[in-house]
């Protein structure tokens, strides 16, 4: 039914909730032409919508509420990464940003599985926690290179 794909494949979704999303979004999404427009037309995509003293309010689509949906089911996961990306966005910008942008991630790992094929390898918490502080320690060193400064590693206690 999605192109040979196993959409049970990602966290959260079970055949209930592909069945649930099938019905919303249909199975051709190659109408729309990357996962940014798919997010976009889901309403899960990041924006501004203020116009100097009116903020504008935007209603989610059903399918864009879906995955929202699925999304709160892994706030608490302790062993997937996309757990570990809700909370680590979750203490920088609240619950609720975090929960919009971990069901757009979902929503792009689905368009991607049934546009693009390919499978969902859930590489686990750990894996994720080392890339992120790689990715710190890199940050760290750029701007220590860029204010003239030397990083000298602490030393170790044993």
């Amino acid at each position: 039914m999605c192109g040979g794909q196993d959409l049970t494949q990602l966290p959260a979704l079970t055949h209930y909730g592909v069945l649930q999303l099938i019905g919303e979004m249909g199975t051709h999404l190659e109408v729309w032409p990357s996962e940014k427009h798919f997010t976009a037309r889901l309403r899960l995509a990041p924006g501004n919508h203020d116009s100097g003293k009116h903020k504008g309010r935007v209603k989610r689509k059903r399918a864009g509420w879906l995955f929202c949906m699925l999304a709160q089911s892994l706030v608490r996961s302790r062993d997937i990464a996309l757990g570990g990306f809700y909370r680590r966005l979750a203490a920088r910008r609240g619950g609720l940003i975090a929960t919009k942008a971990l069901a757009r991630k979902l929503a792009a790992w689905c368009w991607r599985m049934m546009v693009k094929g390919g499978d969902y390898v859930e590489k686990g918490l750990a894996r994720y926690e080392e890339q992120v502080r790689k990715t710190k320690e890199y940050a760290l060193k750029r701007l220590a290179k860029e204010l003239g400064r030397q990083l000298v590693p602490a030393p170790t206690s044993t």
